[in-house]
């Protein structure tokens, strides 16, 4: 087993894309970016990643295309949904079971640390679960979250 997980994230909003790229350099992922849906397949056969991060509304093909397409091929990898569209229009299809796991926009950061780590993602940055809510010696994280924006959010 590799001691780095492959971790491709997909976005066309280059600030949300910008921003996925600088939290999750925490971890010790070996992380590529794409701008478009195309460019994530492209990268993806070639690369063959462990887990995919995706936008769901990309004009070229959207996340669902993406996360389709790559696990025909490479049907282990872990794909998280990203989505600015409220659950009930925008997960409700049975296309979206491609998706291991989904998240709203704002993303809750405590969650996706969750997440991340249940799929063998680890921390080598001190202290950087911290911007995931979660406290140092915590296992468990809060439920803290941060708008792509880069602003807290106070709902959460």
């Amino acid at each position: 087993m590799q001691d780095r997980l492959k971790v491709l994230v997909a976005d066309d909003q280059p600030d949300s894309l910008e921003l996925l790229r600088e939290l999750l350099t925490v971890y010790n992922f070996e992380l590529k970016v794409a701008p478009t849906g195309l460019e994530a397949i492209r990268i993806g056969l070639k690369w063959e990643p462990d887990l995919l991060i995706t936008d769901i509304a990309m004009p070229d093909a959207d996340g669902r295309h993406v996360a389709s397409r790559l696990k025909l091929s490479l049907p282990a990898l872990v794909a998280i949904a990203v989505s600015g569209t409220p659950l009930n229009t925008d997960f409700e299809s049975a296309e979206d079971l491609v998706f291991d796991e989904y998240f709203v926009k704002p993303i809750n950061w405590a969650r996706l640390h969750a997440v991340l780590t249940r799929h063998g993602a680890k921390v080598v940055e001190p202290g950087g679960a911290q911007l995931f809510g979660a406290e140092p010696d915590d296992d468990v994280p809060t439920t803290a979250a941060v708008r792509l924006d880069g602003d807290p959010d106070p709902a959460r």
